[in-house]
């Protein structure tokens, strides 16, 4: 009976799938190995051996009993390329490339092998040999870090890191779904850390440009990932392309509602393109997932105060002066919130409290006086430059300030000796408050006291200074537009400030008016018609809007335009000159146009 069921256990054994103990060969009938599966065993229980160890401790021994590895198991290629990978860090090169060329021999389908032959072969000098290599594993596993580095730093050394990256872009499209999100970012990874350390290194923008498509590839591969759409993200809003990415976060949202950083960036995003309420509503979520965030209710309480909510400030801006150490900048964010809200008493506590404290800066004042100017209490903000005057005699923004209030009174002489005093004193202790915005404040001052010879020599000054600047070369574009010359220059100026902020709608109306000026309305129509949604309906550029219509002889559409901004601006002369001379035009029109009796 023991014989019968030996036998029966053997052909069983024989029509069934055989069991695979290791390397895929199978046991003799004895039990024992066969001979090539015993040594690929050993090689095995060695190769353990070894990386149980430190190979720094001693590398020429690492070394040996690697090679005792690859002896026993040509086809173990994690020992192939550790073999290789020794010697390269001995300085070994040359033999290096010898192992791995045998290697790649034993193992011709090894993409991780054939990576490290492209390394070995790049470093020998054999540069075509190298690129070949990459390119080859690469096709092979999309995912071969490795090989994408040769391509990248044979490129660097050639000056051609573009095409390098435009190469590889070529190669993890062509692999599909093998080239995932993570190989997409590791050639993100890889080509900053190579362009960062190339001898002449390309600048931001241009760094920008090429992580934008690989980052986009990145994002398009599924599942959805975070992290990938944030850094895509991330990439459009550092190139100003803002729209797209509150776009990208708002899908990256989706997928986290509950990430408090992604909602904080869509509100700061929001911010910058004026869609405040939606800015308020991020800003609130984050709040409520996390009130202890740092910085979330004050910028949230300052955002309510630059919105007109008043109440909610006062809320939140209570409990952070309760909760934290005494600040000047929140006392009067308080007091502000105290005198928006009605409680005039609260708030002259508030400013008191604030501007007697030693550490009070010069910005309390400032802002303050800011929401008083901004309110028209042209008085109060006159007394409030008066006390940070007598405090910061040498303040250049405090003079700066005082500026825009004479401006404001429409005193423009003293405005423009405030200004003058501002550049003295800037230049001799704080040359940050000769910004961008003190030259736009200038050009504007200037242009109001009809000193236009003046504003095109302050803008160019200030674009010698902050060449990239987009909204100073929309002011002197548009500067130029409305004096109807130099308009060439004016198109590309402001077609290369649209370029910078595209989200930008004073921009948009500047390209239009510049169109309008050269007698191009049918140009100038959708420029000016995108600008009055980006502007919710500025007067002006409604104004500029019907002008173009009136042009183009839709009288009607003109007239509609020029309305709709004087229900914004019911002051103005020049809207109300327009709609009279329009609408007598049409009346005479009409009469002419009437039969005879």
């Amino acid at each position: 009976m023991a014989a019968l069921g030996w036998l029966a256990l053997g052909r069983a054994g024989a029509d069934a799938v055989t069991p695979h103990l290791t390397d895929g060969q199978d046991r003799m009938m004895s039990g024992y190995l066969e001979p090539a599966a015993e040594a690929r065993s050993e090689a095995n229980a060695l190769y353990a051996g070894v990386m149980c160890e430190d190979p720094g401790s001693n590398p020429q021994e690492t070394l040996s009993r690697l090679r005792q590895v690859v002896a026993l198991d040509p086809h173990f290629t994690d020992a192939q390329v550790k073999v290789a990978r020794l010697l390269l860090q001995t300085g070994q090169n040359a033999a290096a490339l010898a192992q791995l060329k045998s290697a790649i021999a034993e193992n011709p389908g090894s993409a991780s092998i054939q990576a490290d032959l492209a390394d070995a072969q790049r470093l020998c000098g054999q540069t075509d040999e190298a690129r070949r290599s990459s390119t080859e594993a690469l096709y092979r596993d999309a995912n071969q870090s490795l090989a994408m580095r040769v391509l990248l730093e044979i490129a660097s050394d050639q000056n051609d890191l573009d095409g390098a990256v435009l190469h590889i872009e070529d190669i993890l499209i062509a692999g599909g779904t093998n080239a995932s999100a993570p190989a997409w970012l590791t050639l993100a990874s890889l080509y900053v850390e190579v362009a960062r350390g190339s001898a002449h290194p390309p600048g931001d923008e241009t760094v920008l440009k090429t992580l934008l498509p690989i980052y986009q590839q990145a994002a398009s591969q599924p599942p959805p990932r975070v992290d990938v759409l944030s850094l895509l993200a991330q990439t459009y809003r550092d190139l100003g392309r803002k729209a797209d990415a509150l776009k990208t976060f708002r899908v990256a949202c989706a997928l986290d509602p509950a990430n408090v950083d992604i909602l904080l960036r869509c509100a700061d995003l929001e911010i910058d393109l004026k869609r405040t309420a939606d800015a308020m509503k991020d800003d609130e979520a984050a709040y409520a997932l996390n009130p202890n965030q740092a910085g979330l209710r004050e910028a949230l309480g300052g955002l309510y105060l630059d919105n007109g909510r008043f109440e909610d400030a006062v809320r939140l801006l209570e409990v952070s002066l309760a909760n934290g150490p005494a600040d000047p900048g929140l006392e009067v964010d308080l007091g502000i919130a105290y005198e928006g809200a009605h409680q005039p008493g609260k708030a002259q506590a508030c400013f008191q409290k604030a501007f007697a404290t030693v550490a009070c800066p010069p910005e309390a004042y400032l802002k303050l006086a800011g929401f008083q100017l901004a309110h028209q209490e042209l008085a109060k903000a006159a007394g409030t430059l008066a006390a940070a005057q007598l405090h910061f005699p040498k303040s250049a923004k405090v003079r700066f300030y005082e500026a825009i209030e004479h401006r404001c009174e429409k005193n423009y002489d003293a405005a423009l000796l405030c200004l003058a005093q501002t550049r003295t004193l800037a230049e001799s202790s704080d040359g940050n408050a000769l910004d961008p915005g003190f030259y736009l404040e200038s050009a504007e001052t200037l242009n109001l006291a009809g000193r236009q010879d003046l504003v095109e020599a302050t803008l160019q000054e200030a674009l010698d200074k902050y060449p990239d600047n987009p909204a100073l070369m929309n002011e002197l574009a548009y500067f130029w537009a409305d004096q109807n010359v130099h308009l060439p220059e004016a198109l590309a100026l402001s077609e290369h400030a649209a370029q910078l902020d595209p989200e930008n709608g004073p921009i948009e109306d500047t390209q239009g008016w510049v169109y309008f000026q050269m007698g191009r309305p049918n140009d100038a129509l959708p420029y000016l018609q995108q600008a009055a949604l980006m502007t919710d309906n500025d007067p002006v550029v409604l104004q500029h809007v019907g002008d173009a219509y009136l042009k183009l002889g839709l009288r009607r559409e003109a007239i509609d335009a020029w309305r709709r901004a004087l229900e914004k601006d019911p002051g103005n002369g020049g809207l109300i000159n327009r709609i009279d001379a329009a609408l007598a035009q049409a009346k005479n029109v009409h009469t002419r146009s009437a039969p005879n009796p």
